[in-house]
């Protein structure tokens, strides 16, 4: 009976840690699609229709979401139970710490909408990059941590252009309205009129400058990796 108890006790310690490592990566994961990779920063598109759920997946340098539309979902760790249903809101983000602590879970949408965000990963392991909040016309800081700095971006007919430069490669997202986007090199013009159009900074060498188009106010949110 001892050495029963014994092999039990093995087992139940050791599922925690068979439930991560069956985890696959975001790469892997069928509802996450690899937009970009440059440099440090990494960004994946997730699509997760009603009722759908994603796979055990591993996460494991820190991250912002930034969820695209309103969407209900709940998630659980690898191993774990199910957390409450929690409401997202269009255009909401935040940063979350996984570099020094690596963790998979699992996301079912359990609302009526379709879940779409952005995951963008900063793939530094340390050294960060710690420089003041981005500076310019209609910006304004809306998260600074280690890893990353996030900025929205608003133009109307009072703020109807925004000229700046990254110093840390970004990634732009559209969330609504209108922008023409010129680049600082000579690069030709175009129009981000949807929203999820994303382009990419590479960094202090590539200003860019944002001008409202239309009557509706537009509404840009800037992920920059340190």
């Amino acid at each position: 009976m001892k050495r029963f108890l014994l092999a039990f006790g093995v087992l139940a310690c050791s599922v925690p840690a068979w439930g991560q490592s069956a985890a696959v990566t975001m790469n892997q994961e069928p509802h996450h699609e690899r937009l970009i990779f440059l440099l440090n920063l990494r960004a994946f598109e997730v699509k997760l229709p009603a009722g759908e759920t994603t796979r055990d997946h591993m996460r494991d340098h820190d991250v912002v979401t930034l969820t695209l539309g309103d969407a209900t979902t709940r998630a659980r760790d690898a191993g774990g139970e199910w957390g409450a249903p929690v409401t997202r809101e269009g255009g909401s983000a935040g940063v979350t710490a996984y570099t020094d602590a690596p963790a998979a879970h699992t996301i079912e949408n359990v609302g009526t909408t379709p879940y779409r965000a952005f995951v963008v990963e900063n793939l530094r392991d340390d050294g960060w990059s710690a420089l003041p909040p981005l500076m310019a016309p209609g910006t304004t800081s809306r998260q600074q941590a280690r890893s990353f700095g996030v900025y929205d971006v608003r133009l109307n007919a009072d703020v109807p252009q925004s000229a700046h430069t990254h110093e840390n490669v970004t990634i732009v997202i559209l969330l609504s309205g209108t922008v023409e986007v010129q680049g600082g090199g000579g690069e030709g013009a175009f129009r981000m009129e949807e929203t999820g159009r994303w382009f990419p900074s590479a960094g202090p060498d590539q200003p860019h400058t944002l001008t409202h188009v239309g009557t509706d106010d537009a509404h840009v949110v800037c992920i920059e990796a340190r």
